[in-house]
């Protein structure tokens, strides 16, 4: 059900109306999904409409294989403004959406609409945000995990996703929604997969896929067939990840694809001169291990990231239990 949380009035004459689905018992338990903080990020607004589209048929009775036992709620669009225009931020404050949490009540534009969408997910139990890689990047489907306790990476599993990571503290993950929800009691989980500007069907299947799963391991849909499973998952702290830096500038030549496993040593790709395309180095994998993040921009400069590589021999395998 469709249903409006937030509206505006704009110098323009149309208001800025913000919306949120939501289904199910509001007194079950609750889980929120979240995308669109940054307006360029395709796959999680196509992920949310087809997961919004899938609960509308189960509510309608078009879908017969489920029932809707929890408290569901999706966000398909935070950043209104920016999406409109395709970009990550809204041109005119050119504030990050996901660095602007919990936002206030009465304030700027999008400070009321981060506060809004805190005051609505305040009394879920599980938070899902759904994005891309930063822009000139591209990830490998994974999931983001703060605070990773073993509940935490217990449920991790039940998204379907091969790969999880520790999100490494820093000052600016304050203001990051996933954090806010960590501390206000929500377990929060990050799925990011593919790049900026671009929808990738492939992806977004996985995606699906895996919430759908949690939403059936976790109780939120009771399913006539058999309960949500659980997969192994490699998880790799927040210390063990290795960013690969250019030391020369140029422009860089990528070898291998994100998501591969890589050896020590290994070649990810070269950088070589913009105007007469001579070799300027050769950019080696710095420990064997899984390349979760590639740049897609080939520009860079010296010192530049071109890859993040998680170490494969700190990862921490998630088995099922019993």
């Amino acid at each position: 059900m469709k249903q409006e949380i937030l509206h505006i009035p704009t110098p323009f004459g149309e208001p800025l109306v913000l919306y949120k689905n939501r289904w199910g018992p509001l007194d079950g338990e609750g889980l929120s999904i979240v995308s669109g903080l940054q307006g360029d990020r395709l796959n999680g607004m196509m992920v949310a409409s087809r997961l919004s589209r899938f609960l509308n048929d189960i509510e309608s009775g078009r879908e017969t294989g489920y029932q809707i036992r929890g408290n569901i709620q999706i966000f398909p669009i935070v950043n209104y403004k920016a999406w409109e225009t395709g970009n990550p931020v809204w041109n005119f404050d050119s504030q990050d959406v996901d660095l602007t949490f919990p936002g206030m009540e009465v304030g700027e534009l999008t400070e009321t609409i981060c506060n809004t969408v805190i005051r609505h997910t305040a009394e879920s139990d599980y938070g899902i945000v759904v994005q891309s890689a930063e822009k000139h990047y591209d990830d490998a489907p994974h999931v983001q995990l703060i605070e990773p306790n073993r509940k935490r990476r217990n449920l991790a599993r039940s998204l379907g996703l091969a790969v999880g990571r520790e999100v490494s503290e820093n000052p600016a993950l304050v203001l990051n929604l996933a954090k806010r929800w960590d501390l206000m009691g929500l377990h929060p989980f990050i799925l990011s997969a593919g790049k900026p500007q671009t929808y990738q069907p492939q992806y977004c299947d996985l995606l699906v896929d895996g919430i759908v799963n949690f939403m059936r391991s976790q109780g939120l849909l009771t399913p006539t067939r058999e309960k949500g499973s659980q997969r192994e998952m490699a998880f790799f702290d927040a210390e063990h990840e290795c960013p690969v830096l250019t030391r020369e500038a140029g422009l860089f030549y990528s070898e291998i694809e994100v998501g591969t496993a890589v050896d020590k040593g290994q070649k990810l790709g070269e950088v070589r001169d913009l105007y007469e395309g001579g070799l300027l180095e050769e950019v080696p994998a710095p420990e064997k291990g899984f390349v979760v993040t590639l740049r897609e921009y080939p520009m860079v400069h010296e010192q530049e990231c071109v890859a993040v590589v998680l170490r494969e021999n700190h990862r921490r395998g998630f088995w099922p239990f019993g």
